[in-house]
């Protein structure tokens, strides 16, 4: 089955559709894609849907439009506040009424200071070329982050803190590209200020006082806390299908792409807390001294592409490359064999994850993780290829011009 052309992989429909349009997240999949899981496997609100790897929660919040009971595990508390916030019922009035008090006492605010000043490349100060943020925007999301506190109803709050999250990232002076930030093009020239704020305030806040009005069914549960360990030690319920993206073995640090957000929304306060975090993902980048892996076997794919890497290490643009593919596929077996247990019979394991490339070889990703599956008991239902991907060219890409993204689908 090939599902290539389907646009099922990617989250770009998202920015059209009521609640998934609060945040935009990039790493996310289509809803599109849980809508065919659910349709496929004729699902019904007795049945319970999970996704360990939940993002900003594409997952819970596409179950919890149609009715169907859902768990979200999430490590990064900022994207485990985004999927909790998407799934909120309020009171359209109350929100718009709220949305509006928030709006004038920025507006009329004209004393507050952020704390970010100076922090960081979060705004200018000396010795520095580039910032995030202008100090007007800085001082504009502060206001609004401070006022916060005059909500009583967390729900309501909760929507009005990820609309400034959300507005502020949109007031950057640069975009995210991958594994950094991007500068956009004059962006000193632009300006953008306390009045951009507000536009982009304005305009997110009427989106979410309009989505309001589409209900959630049957609210998900979201737990913010490391997969590995949750799934093999906390969690006990029976599930018939988890749809989920574990993130690519591309050495990318998650943490760091959405460190702006983890500070100034208060989820994280310093850089200690950050390193800790990192310690709790997948150990699919190099930027922590994670324990080192000690399981070898990950079936005959994992084997003749890590004998070709270990041959070639001078072709790396690290030495704990090697290690770091090795960690990642011994996380997704802990995982996978998690899911084994408490699967219901026929249940099955929908998994969207990319390709890589190390050494100047197309690492399998797909079908390690499907020889994986098979390892732990699954049966391998099928391996098939979404689309293709353009891996950005460094002197470590050697001839590989394009990966692809693929989806794997296990059964009980």
């Amino acid at each position: 089955m090939n599902k290539k052309g389907q646009s099922l992989s990617n989250a770009i429909d998202t920015v059209n559709l009521p609640r998934h349009r609060w945040y935009y997240y990039k790493e996310g999949f289509s809803p599109n894609l849980v809508n065919n899981a659910i349709r496929e496997l004729n699902l019904t609100n007795r049945d319970l849907v999970i996704d360990p790897f939940n993002g900003s929660g594409t997952v819970t919040l596409t179950c919890a439009l149609e009715g169907l009971p859902s768990i979200g595990i999430e490590v990064n508390p900022f994207t485990a506040f985004i999927a909790k916030t998407k799934t909120h019922n309020v009171d359209e009035k109350v929100l718009s009424q709220c949305a509006q008090q928030l709006l004038h006492a920025i507006e009329q605010n004209q004393t507050t200071v952020s704390r970010w000043i100076g922090i960081s490349t979060f705004t200018e100060h000396d010795h520095l070329e580039k910032w995030l943020f202008n100090r007007e925007v800085a001082d504009a999301y502060e206001s609004g982050f401070v006022y916060l506190d005059e909500i009583e109803n967390q729900e309501v709050k909760d929507i009005l803190k990820l609309a400034l999250i959300s507005s502020l990232m949109g007031c950057a002076n640069a975009r995210r590209d991958g594994k950094c930030f991007k500068y956009r093009n004059n962006w000193k020239e632009d300006g953008l200020n306390k009045k951009s704020f507000l536009k982009i305030l304005t305009d997110k806040l009427q989106l979410c006082i309009e989505d309001a009005a589409t209900e959630i069914k049957e609210a998900p549960t979201i737990i913010s806390a490391d997969s590995r360990t949750y799934l093999e030690n906390s969690f006990n319920d029976k599930f018939s299908l988890c749809i989920t993206s574990p993130p690519y073995l591309n050495t990318f640090d998650y943490t760091d792409i959405y460190r702006p957000e983890l500070f100034m929304g208060g989820f994280i306060h310093n850089n200690e807390e950050l390193y800790r975090l990192r310690l709790n993902t997948v150990r699919s980048h190099v930027q922590a001294a994670w324990p080192n892996p000690k399981e070898l076997e990950f079936g005959e794919h994992y084997t003749r592409i890590m004998k070709h890497i270990l041959n070639h290490q001078d072709q790396l643009m690290c030495k704990r490359i090697p290690l770091m593919i090795q960690a990642y596929f011994e996380d997704m077996q802990q995982v996978l064999r998690s899911l084994y247990v408490q699967a219901m019979e026929n249940a099955q394991i929908w998994i969207v994850v990319s390709t890589s490339a190390y050494a100047g070889i197309e690492v399998p990703v797909d079908r390690i993780i499907g020889d994986i599956g098979k390892s732990v008991g699954f049966e391998l239902k099928r391996v098939s290829k979404m689309r293709d991907i353009r891996k950005r060219k460094t002197k470590y890409s050697g001839n590989i011009d394009l990966l692809h993204e693929s989806l794997v689908i296990l059964k009980r």
